[in-house]
């Protein structure tokens, strides 16, 4: 990896730690589809977003549920996600040392970019809480790239508005669907533990690099560079 370019971060669990109620996101979310057609008990909290709106999408393709009441749906379930991000901008904090981090990474000379599935607002906001949003040239939401996270088409374009190839980059992220991310789209990845406590948050197959956090990010590309 010693000929990259530009680091790609995701946020949550990786350069900050936020308060988001997930559970109640979801249900909210999940009340609206059972508004909206759905069957109840056919989608559950205990699954990721992705996986809810996957399997919604296959369900309203069956019932061929028509384009135009998907959208407006749609903008009901992004609605929910952003009143619940939102909310907790106050209480967000950074992970310990991600500040410095990212200083230390520019003067390196990486690009940085922020790849989130969380709101565009949200992002901005986060950042400038904890005083790093001039350190990244792109920042994307959910609604920023043609598909977000893990689809392949996210990681593509931000690459793209960086002007640079697949391997000139890393993703740095927390979980499963930033390690999907990676994969799916051909690039380097690097694990931090700051993210879910849960036992398993790669999903039974854990990234080949992982490091504590991003705080020892700069010691570890600064490895690279000597090799």
């Amino acid at each position: 990896m010693n000929h990259l370019r530009a680091i790609v971060f995701d946020l949550d669990g990786t350069l900050i730690h936020s308060k988001i109620d997930f559970m109640k996101m979801k249900q909210r979310m999940i009340k609206i589809l059972e508004e909206n057609g759905i069957s109840e008990g056919v989608l559950t909290p205990k699954e990721t977003t992705v996986v809810t709106l996957e399997k919604t999408e296959k369900l309203w393709d069956r019932a061929g549920k028509p384009e135009k009441e998907r959208i407006e749906v749609r903008s009901q379930l992004n609605e929910v996600m952003n009143e619940e991000e939102l909310d907790v901008i106050p209480r967000i904090t950074e992970v310990e040392g991600a500040a410095a981090a990212l200083r230390d990474l520019k003067e390196m000379g990486y690009k940085l970019a922020i790849l989130t599935r969380s709101h565009y607002a949200y992002a901005v906001e986060a950042l400038e809480k904890i005083e790093v949003h001039e350190h990244f040239e792109v920042i994307l939401g959910r609604d920023e790239t043609p598909r977000p996270k893990p689809y392949p088409e996210a990681l593509g374009y931000t690459v793209k508005l960086l002007g640079l190839k697949m391997d000139e980059i890393v993703f740095v992220g927390d979980n499963r669907i930033d390690f999907q991310s990676a994969e799916n789209s051909g690039c380097s990845f690097i694990g931090v533990r700051t993210g879910s406590r849960h036992r398993d948050p790669w999903g039974g197959q854990e990234p080949e690099v992982q490091i504590e956090s991003v705080a020892k990010l700069p010691e570890y590309m600064q490895g690279l560079n000597s090799n």
